[in-house]
């Protein structure tokens, strides 16, 4: 499953059109829905047309909130940068662009959302001047959609943008299951290293070095000889 982390200013519409597009919510906390916003990271997936399924990591606009919004978007490979058509680019705009070229993030789409509240000149006017902010960092040239999380204008359109988008990312790297970063399968013996560091503390550690709401991992094959 490939994952792609929203980023935009505040009151863009970035959950929203997470819901919309996933049929989830992605404010987990009370306070958040109360308010009407986004504290924390949101998670919530779908299946794209074609079948394949696409997680996202829904971040916080507020200025205040910038590292839980770093939180949610250095691991992941892509974007979808959220633009409001009635409000243009503004200053969290700036700033999480900022954070996505200094993490030299290379794959992403502009959603230019909100457009059920302004006319289609004004629309048209925001996605070319977001799209030429943009096309200055590492995302480049990206494919820009035009679209209401509110009305539903536009979601198909996204949905086959995204499908493109994660068509072109590399194929997701499974998690380890061993410490060693080893995905569990056992390498045959004569491409083991000949003395493969250990994975996990030897008879001599104590338990407690490993953190105490952590299961402690099993070892693979390899390190297991």
């Amino acid at each position: 499953m490939h994952v792609v982390a929203t980023a935009g200013h505040v009151d863009h519409g970035k959950s929203t059109l997470v819901r919309a597009l996933t049929g989830m919510e992605p404010d987990r906390w009370e306070e958040e829905r109360r308010r009407g916003l986004t504290l924390d990271l949101g998670f919530a997936w779908t299946r794209l047309p074609g079948g394949a399924d696409l997680a996202f990591v829904d971040v916080p606009g507020h200025e205040r909130l910038v590292g839980n919004m770093l939180a949610g978007v250095g691991p992941v490979p892509a974007v979808m940068f959220v633009v409001a058509a009635d409000q243009g680019w503004q200053r969290q705009s700036e700033e999480h662009l900022a954070v996505l070229d200094a993490l030299d993030v290379r794959h992403g789409l502009l959603a230019v959302t909100r457009r059920d509240l302004t006319d289609a000149a004004t629309a048209a006017a925001v996605r070319d001047d977001a799209r030429k902010r943009i096309a200055a960092t590492s995302l480049g040239e990206v494919p820009a959609v035009t679209v209401s999380g509110a009305t539903g204008e536009g979601l198909d359109e996204l949905r086959a943008a995204l499908a493109d988008l994660t068509g072109a990312l590399p194929s997701p790297t499974p998690a380890p299951t061993c410490a060693c970063g080893s995905t569990g399968s056992s390498p045959s013996r004569a491409a083991a290293p000949s003395s493969p560091a250990p994975c996990a503390p030897g008879p001599s550690a104590s338990a407690t070095s490993w953190p105490s709401r952590t299961a402690r991992p099993s070892r693979c094959a390899a390190c297991r000889r």
